[in-house]
């Protein structure tokens, strides 16, 4: 079994510094599903059982604000249902996903571990929710595959948590080893936010752009996705110039240029950072929510006395989605008939926007937040498509 010290917790917390390439997060994913087997897990929950949504968050540290705005919404969720879907009973279990002290806080591969391997063995869990980090998903799904549970996150984007490649529909064999898709997401994926960054330089007027990257997979991706994008929509990419710097980074680096005259432009790795002067966002701004979005924005407000962040109403929607799949399902007991709900999700109307959930686990929502560095905060100014 898996546990919280040995080597294992070592060799993660070394490569907490550089967030858990997917190659080594699988190889922590494999460490904890060597504890278990399929046949450790129940497919279907006791008759008359309250089941259970398992729901895994950063509740300390940096990402403690957008881990404690999911939850909010997840909870606004649960009751607008009333703890209750399609005659069946459902409560949540919250979890925090973190270790280490103070704002040092971030997501642990073997708390991410612990976790999911806590909701996929225990019979009355139907799903489970998270990660906000890909990287952490990247060790809970192949848990959560291995126990053909569903899973839903609310804010994690990397293209390879669905689909080998973009070119590729193959199912991803390090993210969801069974072979068999049970993951999903209600947020667009790094691809989508990238080629809206193109659509907006357009927007903005420039006529070339040169585009920064440092060797993470994730550069590969935004890098090549902003490129293609912008070079079909008629702007030159050059380097080593361009009117335009695109910073496709997981970590940014010391790069201050152009950050008044909004002439830098990255990606929300750099949503806490002054250093550039326009970021995109996969989560829409409160702002730009349609109708019912807006309601919600309201009812937070109400409920928890400040306004909500950009990933609060995804946290409310991947949980409505869940609930939902729950109430559609064949028999709402059986984690298989809940799957196969999810994927049937079609023309959804939901706090985000109406949307289906396609053949590979992915969102049809296709909005994305356009925000302007000033004083030092990103501040909304432009509601942004991905082509």
């Amino acid at each position: 079994m898996l546990t919280a010290s040995g080597p294992l917790h070592r060799i993660a917390r070394l490569m907490l510094g550089f967030r858990a390439p997917a190659a080594i997060a699988a190889l922590i994913a494999a460490a904890a599903l060597a504890a278990c087997s399929p046949g450790d897990y129940d497919d279907e929950a006791p008759e008359d059982a309250t089941l259970t949504v398992y729901v895994s968050a950063p509740l300390r540290g940096e990402s403690a604000e957008e881990g404690r705005a999911i939850v909010n919404g997840a909870k606004l969720a649960l009751a607008d249902a009333g703890g209750e879907v399609g005659g069946v009973d459902v409560e949540a279990i919250y979890m925090d996903d973190t270790a280490g002290e103070g704002r040092k806080a971030g997501w642990d591969p073997v708390v991410v571990a612990d976790n999911a391997r806590r909701a996929a063995q225990d019979s009355t869990a139907i799903a489970y929710f998270g990660d906000l980090e890909s990287g952490a998903t990247r060790i809970s799904l192949p848990i959560t595959n291995q126990a053909m549970m569903l899973q839903v996150s609310a804010a994690s984007t990397a293209v390879d948590l669905t689909q080998e490649s973009s070119a590729s529909d193959t199912v991803p064999e390090l993210a969801q080893p069974t072979g068999e898709r049970t993951f999903g997401r209600v947020i667009p994926d790094d691809e989508k936010q990238a080629g809206a960054g193109a659509v907006w330089t357009k927007k903005l007027g420039f006529k070339s752009a040169v585009v920064l990257r440092d060797r993470s997979e994730f550069a590969e991706v935004v890098a090549d996705e902003f490129a293609e994008e912008a070079e079909a929509l008629g702007i030159v990419v050059e380097r080593p110039v361009g009117e335009l710097k695109y910073l496709a980074t997981e970590e940014l680096p010391e790069f201050k240029a152009g950050v008044e005259e909004g002439t830098s432009m990255a990606t929300e790795a750099a949503f806490d950072s002054d250093r550039v002067g326009l970021i995109t966002s996969s989560a829409q701004a409160p702002e730009q929510l349609p109708a019912a979005g807006q309601a919600f924005v309201r009812a937070y407000e109400r409920e928890f006395g400040d306004p909500p962040d950009r990933y609060a109403a995804y946290g409310y929607e991947a949980m409505a989605v869940v609930l939902d799949s729950i109430e559609r399902a064949e028999d709402p007991r059986d984690r298989s008939a809940v799957i196969d709900a999810f994927f049937a999700t079609t023309d959804r109307d939901s706090v985000l926007g109406t949307y289906s959930i396609d053949e590979v686990g992915d969102t049809t929502l296709d909005a994305i937040a356009g925000y302007r560095v000033e004083d030092g905060e990103p501040r909304f100014d432009s509601a942004l498509r991905a082509p």
